[in-house]
């Protein structure tokens, strides 16, 4: 008789257990990954392409037999080797993987997929659990073989617990545009005076884009009221406080409030209480608000981490208090926030047992991607035994991390939704990479075309200091730059004639490293004339200039571009 058969009910915890041999072929390109991204086989090929279209299953536990690593987990962090398991070897770590494999407890379903070598490593299965409940991958191929194990998966109750009626249950994670009052002007104009700049000409990317959006929704911060910036500070309070109608944002995209942790950073305790918090959510009509939280920053002492993070736990269970007391609307997100990856797995773990169905990993930002991936991986780990025996997997948001490189695994491991704003940033952030196209998986990037104004200060100090460019020839070259550029534009002027004036003009703004010269760059982004392939709406309005840096005007708009691209092509893959 199996242990399972024997126990009581209440050792019973569901789930379903998925035991996998490894594979001979491995990936190189991630180092250090979860072991389901690393083996490369086929059989882990599909399980990543099921987990890609269907989610994580709720209770799915996936182990995996090892020649080097014995027994571990599908999400443990492990590195490429080189080394195949024997049956012998197989025989003698039996011991250690029904060790292992009894602490998992009487799942639902078994399923047993791996070569003849290693299944003496998990032969009298049976007596562990119950015999009806164990399927083999037994067939006259691995082709058929690995049909019977997806059709196993497919067979398992999936779901992830909804944000909302609209959201789509399956495909990529939702994408949350920071919202940091970042708006241009309408109609666009070459150069804006002060009557173009008037509150009623001011327009957000949705409404620019209208019906083709390039974000699922907004992530909104309750700082803004504390440093009195954006949108959500300007609230007309005598006519309405509900931010949706005041941003004009359509009932598609969901308004994801958080209570902006970064804005106190280097305070004591956070200057927002949980019933605060709370109460502003549910007046700005927010669909999903986030716990009140304090990151445990490592530039202060171990003590005060720990208390960050204790503190964080409390807030959020009793934030999810107040909101059932209050009956709140919105959807409460739990925010999670720790020092190492078994911090973060552990309080997730608590917040599911308090009855978050919603739970979002905060602090990430400045961490570097090994260290997000071990996070993220734990989390996994610990929210499939937390989910055991329910209806519905966890939903869990990243905050302020995209990470395009890791957005597979993300996605494998169960990643619902994110927030990032580098896609916009980088139209004027970054040294070279301003203008994003969909060429390759991640997309390509391009330098834009430096013309700065020659009435700003670095350029008065260049025409001061050089008699070639003092009494208006600085004003002409500027001129004569952004005339030949739009004739360049209507195929009226040749690419060299173009590319003789903007390299002159560019290099006297003074740059402080050498890989900021953008001659190469410039050329490249001539010849291939990227925004005339582009179909987002500011391409079509701006033509040539929305590769031009030249102010917020046209900065930002590149922005708003660059998230489009990276939403609609990249994301969803929309040709």
């Amino acid at each position: 008789m199996s242990e399972c058969l024997q126990a009581s009910s209440q050792q019973s915890a569901g789930g379903y257990l998925l035991i996998l041999g490894c594979s001979k072929t491995k990936r190189e390109d991630y180092g250090r990954a979860p072991a389901l991204e690393i083996y490369n086989g086929p059989d882990f090929q599909s399980i990543r392409k099921y987990l890609r279209e269907n989610g994580w299953p709720p209770g799915l536990i996936i182990k995996i037999i090892s020649a080097k690593y014995k027994i571990i987990d599908a999400t443990t962090i492990i590195e490429p080797y080189d080394e195949r398991l024997e049956k012998e070897a197989a025989k003698k770590m039996r011991r250690r993987v029904r060790y292992h494999l009894k602490k998992i407890g009487c799942p639902e379903s078994v399923f047993v997929n791996m070569g003849k070598d290693y299944l003496p490593a998990v032969s009298r299965l049976e007596t562990l659990f119950n015999p009806d409940r164990i399927e083999y991958a037994n067939g006259c191929g691995n082709g058929e073989k690995r049909q019977k194990m997806i059709q196993w998966l497919h067979n398992l109750p999936n779901s992830t617990a909804s944000i909302s009626s609209q959201e789509q249950s399956h495909g990529p994670p939702l994408y949350f545009f920071p919202d940091w009052d970042d708006y241009v002007y309408e109609p666009f104009q070459e150069d804006e005076t002060n009557e173009d700049r008037i509150p009623e000409k001011r327009k957000y990317a949705h409404e620019i884009f209208e019906d083709d959006p390039p974000y699922d929704g907004l992530l909104v911060s309750l700082a803004q009221l504390r440093i009195r910036n954006g949108r959500l500070s300007r609230l007309d309070k005598k006519k309405s406080s509900n931010f949706r109608d005041e941003m004009l944002v359509p009932d598609k995209l969901l308004l994801f409030g958080d209570c902006g942790a970064f804005s106190y950073i280097e305070d004591s305790d956070p200057p927002l209480s949980c019933e605060k918090a709370a109460s502003l959510y549910d007046q700005f009509g927010f669909d999903l608000g986030t716990s009140v939280d304090h990151i445990p920053i490592s530039s202060i002492s171990e003590r005060k981490q720990k208390y960050r993070m204790k503190l964080t736990s409390e807030y959020a269970e009793k934030f999810l208090e107040i909101h059932r007391e209050q009956q709140y609307q919105f959807v409460p997100i739990g925010s999670v926030q720790g020092i190492t990856a078994k911090h973060y797995a552990k309080f997730a773990s608590e917040y599911v047992e308090w009855g978050y169905k919603h739970i979002a990993l905060g602090g990430l930002v400045r961490r570097k991607d090994s260290e997000i991936l071990e996070i993220v991986a734990a989390v996994r780990e610990a929210l499939q035994k937390q989910t055991r025996g329910k209806d519905e997997n966890i939903w869990v948001h990243l905050f302020g991390i995209l990470r395009p490189n890791l957005q597979l695994i993300f996605r494998h491991l169960g990643i619902s939704s994110f927030d990032s704003a580098s896609y916009l940033r980088k139209a004027w952030a970054c040294p070279s990479r301003n203008y994003l196209t969909d060429d390759g998986e991640y997309g390509k990037w391009y330098s834009s075309i430096r013309i700065p104004f020659s009435t700003s200060k670095p350029m008065r100090e260049v025409a001061a200091s050089d008699p070639e460019y003092s009494n208006g020839a600085m004003e002409e070259l500027e001129k004569k730059c952004l005339t030949n550029l739009k004739l360049f534009d209507n195929k009226k002027i040749s690419e060299e004639k173009v590319l003789e004036n903007v390299n002159k003009y560019s290099a006297l703004l003074q740059r402080k490293k050498t890989y900021n010269h953008f001659s190469e760059r410039h050329q490249e982004l001539l010849s291939e004339r990227p925004w005339k392939k582009c179909k987002c709406k500011v391409c079509k309005d701006a033509g040539i200039d929305i590769v031009i840096f030249r102010g917020a005007n046209r900065n930002r708009r590149r922005g708003f571009h660059n998230t489009w691209v990276f939403y609609h092509k990249i994301l969803h893959r929309k040709h």
